[in-house]
């Protein structure tokens, strides 16, 4: 048990969501998904205290991105120092901006290996979008094939001149810091929807695999840009997983996929088109046992890196890294079991 001193929350933002039963706030009864789901959690490993000499550490009651006026977050580790405890902040957001805040410990989903490991920053898993993924009743195992099945779907086309606009000044802005400005890591800064094209077009005519794709020309996982009923959505999106041996994987406005955790769940195998991704727990996880990782650079041999794993697998080593991929996430990546593990086992005041 972890005993964490909160302070005083302000009054027009929601606190972060590990702390609404601790706070006594009912349970989400909107449309949104990913904020119910933080209901079916177990942060039971946290532990409130009004005493802020006898709490492990200070926790930040916000999401950092949400706070408008820092003030607030200076004056809150300053609070924590004179108590000779560290803040503990969740920076949850597709934001990339360094964070040089003393004496914190910050979480976040998503970062970059080029920028190497920040001795203050933990990398967490986000949440997956919504419950119902976790169903035992979802997980089967596949049998393997001569040729494996390789999946996406997703939004990886535009529907606006606007969009289509976006993406090509992004591609030119992103080609100037390359090449005039001899910036070996601008490509890896690229939004989701360039790289998913990219390993689409990769994988589309390959004869190593087979391809189950369903584009789409909207992001499904926002009530702004959503076209159609999302349950139906939502359910050709889980079948879509289901029914493949590997799911395409590739950053989005972050450099993470939630697509990624939910993948792993379902037991299927992730090809990540790794651009400088870094994970939770790599000291822990030996994420290349279930996981196929394809170089940025070399993303036009997609195909190669899957049919090389696959070719390796027999049937039954097949079936033992479908377990896996599905027991590390329940384990180690689900939200609450990942902070569990982090805050039992790492984290010392």
């Amino acid at each position: 048990m972890t005993k964490v001193y909160i302070g005083k929350l302000l009054p027009d933002i929601r606190p972060f969501p590990i702390l609404n039963k601790h706070l006594g706030k009912k349970p989400y009864a909107g449309k949104k998904a990913y904020r119910a789901i933080f209901d079916e959690m177990n942060f039971s490993f946290i532990e409130l205290t009004q005493n802020p000499e006898e709490a492990d550490f200070f926790l930040l009651p916000h999401n950092f991105f949400s706070i408008k006026d820092k003030t607030y977050v200076d004056q809150f580790v300053a609070h924590a120092e004179k108590y000779q405890k560290r803040a503990l902040i969740f920076a949850f957001g597709d934001k990339e901006e360094d964070m040089d805040i003393h004496n914190t410990i910050i979480f976040r989903y998503s970062g970059y290996r080029y920028k190497g490991k920040k001795e203050n920053e933990i990398i967490i898993p986000t949440q997956i979008y919504a419950g119902d993924i976790l169903e035992d009743s979802l997980f089967y195992i596949r049998e393997k094939k001569e040729t494996p099945t390789v999946s996406f779907c997703g939004w990886a086309e535009f529907n606006t001149f606007r969009q289509r606009t976006r993406y090509f000044l992004e591609i030119f802005k992103s080609n100037i810091k390359k090449y005039l400005f001899f910036n070996t890591y601008a490509l890896v800064h690229l939004k989701g929807v360039c790289w998913r094209k990219k390993a689409l077009r990769a994988l589309k005519n390959s004869p190593f695999i087979r391809t189950s794709f369903l584009i789409r020309d909207f992001y499904s996982a926002n009530k702004n840009t959503i076209v159609g009923d999302s349950m139906e959505l939502r359910r050709e999106y889980i079948e879509n997983i289901q029914d493949s041996d590997f799911v395409l994987i590739a950053r989005g406005d972050a450099n993470m996929a939630a697509r990624f955790y939910e993948t792993l769940v379902l037991g299927r195998i992730p090809v990540v088109i790794d651009t400088e991704w870094v994970l939770p727990l790599e000291d822990v996880i030996d994420y290349k046992k279930f996981v196929v990782f394809v170089p940025h650079k070399d993303i036009k041999n997609t195909d190669k890196y899957i049919r090389e794993y696959w070719d390796k697998l027999t049937n039954e080593e097949f079936h033992t890294i479908q377990k896996l991929a599905r027991d590390t996430f329940m384990k180690y990546l689900k939200f609450d079991s990942s902070l569990r593990y982090i805050f039992e086992n790492k984290l010392k005041p």
